[in-house]
């Protein structure tokens, strides 16, 4: 999970490889420094608010923590990493739609089942390695959705159009990813994306000022790109102010911030063509 990530939410993912079936691995965490105190912070926060309610709070309060790319990926070995103190674009999201999932309880119970619940949505079967990993936002998302944690509301705004794209820019550019140095890897990953083709669903840039009224607090949003290879390039949640529309997401060069006007931020970044949205499950 990193910056250039290849990514749809909710999209359907058309002949997909399948991975050899593998039993659960439950390996011990790596928690970053601080984390186990920033989550108990988030479950006191989440308390009695609705969902997309609780995802804005918690997005809020991290305005300012800093921004860190291919955090994963700096290990020896794949390890399930949990830090609520800094993060990718990606993992932001991640994280926080896995804390709004649990409810205030023991400080252990409340790690191991934050814990549980972020390797479910990170690894293909709960399983930690790279292979596994969900690198690709469209196998995430689907993974979510199968799990009721989110549905893709896209095809539903007005203005809404579908295209179909080959999902393939790692094994196009193994360069870009430290893990990829390895044979096993860029094999399996060529494996994984041969035959990836996602039909994906997206709001052009033109028909924003349409949907984006009926966008709610905690949406999260995607950037759909035109790159070959890739379908989303960024992701955050949406934060409703009376009639307008922010955003609220961990930026390169900026860490955690909040973009006021989310029709001009999408319309500001290069190679975008429109917004996708899933809307976390109440």
């Amino acid at each position: 999970m990193h910056l250039l990530f290849s990514g749809v939410a909710g999209v359907l993912l058309l002949a997909p490889p399948a991975l050899a079936p593998a039993a659960v691995a439950a390996p011990q965490p790596l928690w970053a420094e601080g984390t186990p105190a920033l989550l108990q912070q988030g479950l006191r926060i989440r308390r009695g608010l609705a969902t997309g309610d609780a995802l804005v709070a918690l997005a809020r309060r991290a305005i300012g923590r800093p921004y860190v790319a291919f955090s994963l990926d700096q290990g020896p070995s794949e390890r399930l990493q949990l830090d609520l103190g800094r993060f990718d674009c990606f993992l932001f999201v991640e994280q926080l739609l896995a804390l709004v999932q649990l409810h205030p309880q023991r400080p252990g119970a409340a790690q191991n089942a934050f814990a549980d619940q972020v390797r479910r949505l990170r690894y293909e079967g709960g399983r930690v390695d790279y292979c596994h990993r969900q690198h690709y936002f469209s196998r995430w998302a689907a993974a979510a959705q199968r799990q009721g944690l989110l549905s893709d509301i896209t095809a539903t705004l007005p203005g809404a159009r579908s295209r179909r794209i080959p999902l393939r820019f790692m094994s196009s550019h193994p360069q870009s990813y430290k893990p990829m140095r390895q044979d096993p890897n860029r094999r399996c990953i060529a494996r994984l994306e041969a035959g990836l083709v996602a039909k994906q669903a997206y709001v052009p840039i033109a028909a924003l000022g349409q949907a984006l009224p009926h966008l709610q607090n905690g949406d999260i949003f995607g950037l759909v790109t035109r790159v070959d290879g890739l379908d989303v390039t960024h992701v955050g949640f949406v934060e409703v102010e009376g009639d307008r529309r922010h955003a609220l997401h961990a930026a390169p060069g900026k860490g955690v911030m909040r973009s006021r006007d989310l029709a001009r931020y999408v319309v500001g970044v290069g190679e975008v063509v429109g917004l996708m949205v899933l809307r976390p499950a109440a």
